[in-house]
């Protein structure tokens, strides 16, 4: 596959991937402001039952995004793997990336949410996600950080690894990782852990973000093709299908049972790893074109804020309502008061996503190439199969 001479340019992001970013955070925001609030009778009933079904699984965009973000962690880490200050250079630009945003919001949160002093100062050290553990209160909106909790943990620990391993003994080790983790929830859920502790606790997670990882290895080897994928793809896709038929019997679709707890995340690897293989390989072409439609570009770009911000939104937009004393439903009806919710929560929500992308991450972001090598911005010495060529790391981050 040849390089994109497109890709040369410093700032430029990958499209098709900010399209798959788009796809996890809509996954969420639907579930959200639909199923996160409390519904009347019958405010659902506009849905039909196959959409509702879609949008009651959106809590998986959650794990699209590990997947991604190991696929372009890992990626950027073996990019700059042989170049001097690589630890500064990473840290420090992730810090640019989610610090000022994350820091911010907790601020603003510990003014609005009065008493969960306890969990703000949790989060302040990434820990949010072991709230439950810890057996802190955790806000409605606010709960939103476990999962970034998960991925800094992962930012923590990835780079070491990565630094000291080979290219061959790192895919080794992450799929090691790949498949003991659901062998960990497994056991924890038979010895009767709660099954929201397994959901949060990092350990117990980052199998999405190896799955993600080990796609990002597969993509810088000598064996990566268009042919290869395509191979890759169907013997990914065709796991999934047996996963799930031989485990539906024994509970994998539900939510509670030991087989769902362990694996059900595990087929979700699997259906989107068929999907991201594909996407990643015939990237740039007519096959990938939705993925680049501005929308979802633009959803892609301001998907951090939005997730940050969304549940907030509508904690806001729930307090204000019952303060207010209007009766909505009375007057829209059930489902009328429900597409007001869902408009009034995007509508803010990117608003406010807007304003943070253009006065508070964009100029931390413009510092970012103060801590790139100059040998970065150099064409690299081994041209990527799938993921073609590109002229710095940067290029497969956000």
């Amino acid at each position: 596959m040849s390089s994109d001479p497109n890709l040369k340019k410093a700032d430029h992001r990958v499209a098709d991937l900010d399209g798959i970013r788009a796809i996890a955070i809509w996954m969420v925001l639907l579930l959200h402001v639909t199923l996160g609030f409390p519904n009347g009778p019958g405010a659902l009933a506009f849905i039909p039952s196959p959409i509702l079904l879609i949008l009651s699984h959106g809590w998986l965009g959650v794990d699209l995004f590990f997947m991604l973000s190991g696929f372009l962690i890992t990626g950027i880490l073996l990019g700059s793997k042989h170049r001097s200050h690589y630890f500064r250079n990473f840290y420090i630009r992730r810090i640019l990336r989610i610090m000022p945003l994350y820091f911010a919001t907790v601020l603003v949160w510990s003014i609005l949410y009065r008493g969960y002093g306890h969990y703000f100062l949790l989060s302040s050290v990434f820990g949010a996600n072991l709230s439950w553990l810890l057996h802190i209160r955790t806000p409605h909106g606010p709960g939103v950080l476990w999962s970034l909790a998960i991925e800094e943990h992962f930012y923590l620990l990835w780079p070491l690894i990565v630094f000291l391993l080979n290219k061959r003994t790192l895919a080794i080790v992450t799929g090691v990782i790949f498949l003991a983790t659901p062998v960990m929830r497994a056991i924890a859920a038979a010895q009767g852990v709660n099954p929201e502790l397994i959901y949060m606790l990092s350990w117990f997670r980052f199998d999405g973000l190896a799955a993600g990882a080990l796609m990002a290895i597969w993509a810088r080897s000598s064996v990566a093709s268009k042919r290869s994928s395509m191979w890759i793809a169907s013997v990914l896709f065709a796991v999934f299908v047996v996963l799930t038929v031989v485990g539906t019997p024994f509970g994998l679709m539900g939510t509670k049972t030991i087989t769902s707890i362990a694996l059900r995340y595990t087929q979700a690897y699997l259906f989107f790893g068929t999907f991201f293989v594909l996407v990643v390989a015939f990237r740039g072409t007519q096959w990938t074109a939705p993925l680049r439609w501005r929308f979802l570009q633009l959803s892609g770009a301001l998907s951090y804020c939005l997730y940050l911000v969304h549940l907030s939104v509508g904690d806001g937009y729930e307090y204000l309502l019952k303060r207010s004393g209007v009766p909505l439903v009375s007057y829209l009806g059930a489902s009328g008061a429900v597409l007001v919710r869902a408009a009034a929560i995007l509508g803010v929500s990117f608003g406010i996503a807007l304003l943070s992308r253009k006065y508070l991450e964009d100029p931390f972001l413009s510092l970012k190439d103060k801590f790139t090598e100059a040998d970065a911005l150099k064409p690299q010495t081994q041209v990527l199969k799938v993921v073609s060529a590109t002229s710095r790391t940067e290029t497969l981050v956000d």
